[in-house]
């Protein structure tokens, strides 16, 4: 859950897994326990339920109450996140084709938006 809290505030559309969490503008706001939260899958840009269409309830273990409906991934969704990652990597993408300079300059971005936002993160890391 933490790290698609990250995905859903404010980056654009059509941006992949990596820089898609490393260009995220502002903070995620208050924590609120009882959500909602996004749980669908997040490959190649775009939030998709798994393939098989089954979800599963993530527990709250010191409440025992239910935090939230999950996507219950399979073999091919993992297939599909892999594929889409390799393709990121592939000559003429976008992150292969920046230079070093630029890539550290995401990477730095990653790292602040987890730093302006750790309190809401580590809030809800403990929540699951």
């Amino acid at each position: 859950l933490a790290q698609v809290a990250l995905a859903e505030h404010g980056a654009p559309p059509d941006s992949r897994n990596f820089v898609f969490l490393a260009v995220m503008p502002g903070s995620l706001g208050e924590f609120n326990a009882a959500g909602p939260f996004e749980t669908r899958n997040f490959v190649d840009g775009e939030f998709v339920k798994s393939s098989s269409g089954k979800t599963f309830e993530t527990v709250n273990p010191a409440t025992e109450e239910v935090i939230a409906s999950v996507e219950d991934s399979n073999a091919t969704d993992v297939d599909a996140a892999v594929a889409a990652a390799r393709r990121a990597f592939t000559d003429g993408s976008e992150w292969k084709s920046m230079n070093a300079s630029g890539r550290r300059d995401l990477m730095l971005k990653l790292a602040n938006a987890i730093e302006s936002n750790k309190e809401y993160l580590s809030k809800l890391e403990a929540l699951d």
